[in-house]
């Protein structure tokens, strides 16, 4: 069967790899001539890219070049493939040492995704699965990840998306959520006790890239007699130490450094 392809998201990414190859910003006439398109059409397509960010227009000038979504989008992609590259030297090692799940999540618009998983030799039963997407107030990797943000981006988040009930224990209340967040910036890592599956107890800490800007975070999960067995402040300072080596791998060290200095 013959592909069927949108024809005008097609132009629209003629346009944009035509703006990627140019050194410079480039008139209407000029994209349409290197992708044969008629000038209004090329217009009325630019139009709607730069309303959405993706390109920008020239003051005082029908000159067009890439725009900062564009920019966004790739250290996103970058982020993503290079967290994965660097986790996989941390994730089989923390999930050895205790012998209990281990997750790395990223942040994506006020929510954590799961991206990456290594599983426990024991039974434990989670509803965590990569690619699933989870709320930051009631997971530990969603509160490690808050407590690294500001206040008033913190009341954002949780007004926006909510903080329902998973079980009886889930924090529902902002300002008591935002207290615990302050002793989680204090530890380096966030404990969630039954907050979000009855019978599981979760030690996450945040990750860093080199900008200082928290972009995921890491997790040990396990049942919570036996994580407390094994003893969760010394998970908690392990995966501490890893969260932060993982950081130093992205550059996070090199921005302290230069910030610090």
């Amino acid at each position: 069967m013959t592909e069927r392809y949108v024809q005008t998201l097609e132009r629209a990414l003629d346009i944009l790899e035509v703006l990627a190859r140019s050194e410079e910003s480039l008139g209407v006439t000029e994209i349409g001539n290197r992708i044969g398109l008629h000038k209004s059409t090329v217009h009325r397509i630019l139009q709607t890219l730069c309303y959405r960010g993706y390109v920008e227009k020239e003051k005082d000038r029908e000159r067009y070049r890439l725009g900062i979504k564009i920019i966004e989008l790739g250290i996103r992609f970058f982020n993503d493939l290079e967290i994965r590259k660097v986790a996989a030297n941390f994730l089989g090692p923390l999930a050895k040492s205790f012998d209990e799940v281990v997750h790395l999540v990223l942040l994506d618009d006020g929510e954590v995704v799961y991206i990456d998983k290594r599983e426990s030799s024991q039974l434990v039963s989670l509803h965590s699965k990569v690619g699933r997407r989870a709320p930051m107030h009631c997971t530990a990797v969603g509160k490690a990840i808050l407590s690294t943000l500001p206040e008033e981006e913190v009341r954002h988040i949780l007004k926006t998306k909510g903080m329902p009930g998973f079980t009886h224990k889930t924090i529902t209340d902002p300002d008591r959520l935002i207290e615990q967040l302050r002793e989680i910036r204090r530890l380096g890592y966030a404990l969630e006790a039954e907050e979000n599956e009855v019978g599981i107890l979760c030690l996450g800490t945040p990750i860093f890239d080199y900008s200082g800007r928290a972009i995921g975070a890491i997790s040990v999960s396990g049942p919570i007699n036996r994580m407390k067995e094994k003893g969760t402040e010394r998970i908690g300072e392990e995966i501490k130490h890893a969260g932060l080596e993982m950081s130093a791998k992205l550059g996070y060290g090199y921005f302290r450094h230069n910030n610090e200095g």
